[in-house]
């Protein structure tokens, strides 16, 4: 389930008619029986606008935006999916997409996967890498369909509003091949990153159809791991 469908295009007009907003609003009220906060909105009008905006100008308007994917069997939600065509392979390609607003972090104490933002206090908070990461490790436990296919699903920690001095201290999480984190400083390397894993020629709405169709239930890998 996700409160937000379309094209890149498609959702930048959505929020140029201010009804983008609107139908989240109405799709969480039918489907949790919730209205959402004032910080879900906020978050939502800052940070979606400037992605897609960003995938336009760096020529992925066809990608296809899920906004506020749910993951299955679970009522936690992702901020982003990008579905699209790999433009090596051909299969369909997934970038879990975690948004952070923030300007500025610091490594919390010594811990590598526990950062401090002034916004939250003395409450740590964990290192967005480390977030996204389970969002995707969740999406191949859960959607058996994907458990042979880990390659066409990674991770992105996108914190738009920072800079590479603001968040110096959380690279001591380093990046993997799944799971990076970019700055928007690093917008450039953001946007090559992702044309790497979605074909920029390529409609992503089949990609997206084929997500949104799997069953939900454990990966045969995670049935093995429990069991041991």
């Amino acid at each position: 389930m996700v409160l937000l469908r379309h094209s890149a295009t498609g959702i930048r007009s959505l929020f140029e008619s201010d009804s983008a907003v609107e139908q989240m609003m109405a799709r969480m009220i039918a489907t949790t029986g919730r209205r959402p906060n004032a910080a879900e909105v906020r978050s939502w009008n800052a940070s979606v606008p400037l992605l897609v905006n960003d995938l336009i100008s760096g020529g992925l308007p066809l990608v296809e935006v899920l906004v506020e994917h749910q993951l299955p069997l679970t009522s936690k939600r992702v901020d982003v999916v990008l579905a699209g065509q790999h433009p090596r392979s051909g299969r369909a390609s997934y970038v879990v997409v975690e948004l952070k607003q923030w300007s500025r972090a610091t490594q919390y104490e010594e811990s590598e996967s526990l950062v401090h933002v002034d916004a939250y206090g003395h409450r740590p908070v964990l290192h967005p890498m480390e977030q996204v990461a389970t969002y995707r490790d969740y999406m191949l436990d859960f959607l058996p369909g994907l458990a042979d296919r880990h390659e066409d699903v990674v991770a992105v920690a996108y914190l738009h509003n920072a800079t590479e001095a603001g968040i110096s201290q959380l690279r001591s999480h380093r990046d993997s091949e799944s799971v990076r984190m970019f700055t928007g400083e690093r917008r450039g390397e953001f946007l090559d990153f992702l044309r790497s894993r979605l074909d920029p020629d390529v409609e992503g709405a089949a990609a997206a159809d084929h997500l949104l169709s799997l069953r939900a239930g454990p990966s045969r890998q995670l049935l093995t791991v429990a069991a041991q």
